[in-house]
């Protein structure tokens, strides 16, 4: 599977908000022969480089790191953090997240 998350945002009702599309992607990572990484690559890029209706789809993701580890999560969320400010209470929502399921990163 590749670009599925691309594909779904291409393809996204107006209506759509981005917990509904990360809901979404979060259903179809237990469809795929990867488990889910193209998918979670996919979102990591987006959190890394993509515009904020993006950023804000990989903010609203909740199964699973998109990185390799917390701390590589945590980092990626710094960097976006002062590329894209305007999405500050989904990051803090994200740290939260991290925090609740792995500890102090």
């Amino acid at each position: 599977m590749t670009d599925v998350a691309e594909m779904l945002f291409q393809s996204r009702s107006p209506t759509a908000t981005p917990d509904s599309l990360a809901d979404q992607l979060g259903r179809l990572v237990w469809q795929g022969t990867d488990n889910g990484a193209s998918i979670r690559r996919e979102l990591a890029e987006w959190i890394e480089h993509g515009d904020a209706e993006r950023a804000a789809i990989a903010l609203a993701f909740d199964e699973g790191l998109l990185f390799w580890s917390p701390e590589q999560m945590s980092a990626a969320l710094d960097r976006l953090a002062a590329r894209l400010p305007q999405l500050s209470q989904n990051i803090e929502a994200r740290r939260s997240w991290l925090r609740e399921n792995f500890g102090d990163c």
